[in-house]
């Protein structure tokens, strides 16, 4: 705040101020200039000790171009788009572009500049064009849920507290930050704060994991124990709805299928739309003051400590029973209330607390692979996580629209009674899902009790769609209204099928080839084949006729040799090529031949 200025210098202000009044049209600048001759203070200042100190306020007419300006609305309009370009994504958005900066862009692409740059930005205020409008733009849908159990967000982040050498530390800024990663890097196992938020009841539960960074298996398992009924915490159960942002975890497709089984519904913020999920954020901000804080008082010194340590404050917090902390909420009705009663009003829709499976049940969907089973007569099997066996599925209603031998995409449901979703896709291209449920009623050999019996009832199995299509060919080939059997009954009797193209003499199929006129072409001589196996071959055959296998059995016959299928067998085994030497005849017949009592038997004659 500025000194007061002397006494004499108020009388002389006021005298002044008379002056000011007394003056006619023109003279009151004259009269302004006069006074600061002898004064060190400029015309601004002389303005203000005469509103602070004489109060003058002169009455002055609007200009007549009031809310005009020379400036072309479309300079103004791009300038001001060029410095929302350069606006950084944080709350404050800063532009880090300057008003100068745009007023030159904007004349070096053809704009008229013709005002200053404080002109400039009165007339984006003025437009609600400026960054401070912009920022302030956006307005929020309130949304409520339903339920306790309605909607859930769940957001990891990285905690300031990390354990190394059995010791907990602390991250300080000063030496961790986005400028000096290499700070980090030394921190292997990181601890990841896990943080889940109820949107009903506002409670909240928190569980930190050690580890390198986000990932899946971290994440299974916070949901695994955030959606379990733990000692100590009230609230739990498996949501209606999730909200959570892009992270790499969340959208792995072990936790994705797990979810779909689960029936919940997921659906992921858009980028720089962490507003959507504004609950869970501010309920890490209430565990970082709330809990964390407590953390350099009183030290743990494992992860698991530090789990036992923050179950305890979740369970005190949302009862609101820690001394001095007022944690209840309050709703636009200005109630207070604590988060507890809140989640407890889950009594009157009772169908929403929905039991979170078992682990190993859970842990199936993590596998990361898709399953697909074969269809046979309109029924598929699948041995479901939940009862661990090999469960019958009935697909006779959609048998219309599947066919024998098709490969299904299954995924199983958890909280239906062994339910499968099914893909089923469509000739058009438009997919959809099907949910199904086992056959329960067999009779005691074990089929089930809606096959039909043999002898006391016939019917007809349900057209496929590969049998549809089927009947759809059979039209085109023999005639509209042609069944299947009337198609098959042509094909026997070795009909013609398309007969009633081009006014009834059936469809070419191959009468009009030949008839192309084909481009000439230069070919070269072709040379005959000279290889050194070749020349070989021919040596040999000029030395010694080739008999085929036939000729040379008879030869062999003609000796002596009794020829039966077993030695012609073995003629076939040595000679593989089916030609033999007429030359090898006679060796032949002596190892084809019994001698000095010794039988020659076809397997050691192979050896020989």
């Amino acid at each position: 705040m500025a000194a007061p200025i002397a006494p004499d210098e108020v009388a002389a202000l006021i005298a002044l101020r008379d002056a000011l009044l007394r003056a006619g049209h023109g003279q009151a600048t004259p009269l302004k200039r006069e006074f600061l001759r002898e004064r060190h203070y400029t015309l601004a200042t002389l303005h203000r000790h005469l509103r602070t100190y004489a109060g003058y306020a002169p009455e002055r007419k609007p200009r007549a171009d009031k809310g005009r300006t020379r400036l072309d609305d479309g300079a103004i309009h791009f300038m001001a788009s060029a410095r929302s370009q350069s606006m950084r994504q944080n709350a404050r958005g800063t532009a880090t572009m300057p008003i100068e900066v745009a007023m030159d862009v904007a004349a070096q692409n053809g704009f008229d500049i013709n005002v200053s740059p404080g002109r400039v930005a009165t007339l984006m205020r003025e437009r609600l064009v400026d960054i401070g409008s912009q920022v302030a733009a956006r307005n929020h849908i309130r949304m409520r849920s339903l339920h306790p159990n309605h909607v859930h967000q769940i957001d990891p982040s990285l905690c300031l507290v990390y354990y190394m050498g059995g010791e907990q530390r602390v991250m300080h800024e000063s030496e961790f930050n986005k400028n000096k990663p290499a700070a980090m890097d030394k921190v292997l196992l990181k601890v990841w704060r896990y943080t889940r938020y109820d949107h009903a009841s506002r409670s909240i539960d928190v569980r930190y994991f050690e580890a390198a960074g986000e990932n899946q298996a971290s994440l299974f398992e916070f949901l695994l124990w955030t959606w379990g009924q733990q000692d100590g915490r009230l609230s739990h159960g498996v949501p209606k709805l999730l909200l959570w942002d892009k992270g790499s975890a969340n959208t792995s497709v072990g936790i994705r299928r797990l979810l779909d089984a689960l029936g919940v519904r997921h659906e992921v913020h858009a980028t720089h739309h962490a507003w959507a999920k504004g609950g869970v954020e501010s309920a890490n901000y209430i565990v970082e003051r709330q809990f964390e804080s407590r953390l350099r008082a009183e030290p743990v010194q494992t992860v698991a400590q530090l789990n036992d340590a923050a179950l305890a404050w979740v369970r005190d917090y949302n009862a609101n029973a820690i001394q001095h902390v007022d944690s209840r909420v309050r709703g636009d009705d200005g109630v207070a209330r604590v988060r507890d009663d809140l989640w407890s009003l889950i009594l009157q829709t009772p169908e929403a607390l929905v039991r979170m499976p078992d682990k190993k049940v859970c842990a199936w969907f993590m596998t990361g692979r898709e399953d697909t089973r074969q269809v046979r007569d309109s029924r598929i099997t699948f041995v479901h996580p939940q009862s661990g066996k090999s469960e019958l599925y009935d697909l006779q209603p959609w048998a219309d629209q599947i066919y024998n031998g098709q490969k299904l995409v299954v995924q199983p449901l958890l909280l239906a009674d062994c339910a499968l979703r099914l893909l089923l896709p469509a000739a058009d291209g438009q997919e959809r899902y099907i949910e199904v449920t086992p056959v329960r009623e067999f009779d005691a050999f074990g089929r089930p009790l809606d096959n039909v019996v043999i002898g006391d009832a016939y019917r007809r199995a349900p057209t496929t769609a590969a049998e549809a299509a089927q009947a759809q060919l059979a039209a085109v080939a023999w005639g509209e209204g042609t069944t299947r059997e009337q198609a098959e009954e042509h094909k026997r009797k070795n009909a013609r099928p398309f007969a009633r193209l081009n006014d009834g003499r059936g469809a070419v199929a191959h009468s009009h080839l030949g008839q192309q006129d084909m481009p000439a072409r230069l070919l070269p001589e072709a040379k005959p084949v000279q290889t050194a196996a070749l020349s070989d071959l021919r040596a040999a055959q000029q030395v010694a006729r080739l008999l085929p296998l036939f000729a040379a059995a008879q030869q062999l016959a003609a000796q002596g040799v009794a020829m039966g299928p077993e030695r012609f067998a073995l003629l076939g085994q040595w000679y593989p090529d089916g030609q033999v030497p007429e030359d090898q005849i006679e060796a032949l017949r002596q190892r084809l031949t019994v001698r000095a009592g010794l039988r020659v038997v076809g397997s050691d004659a192979a050896h020989d």
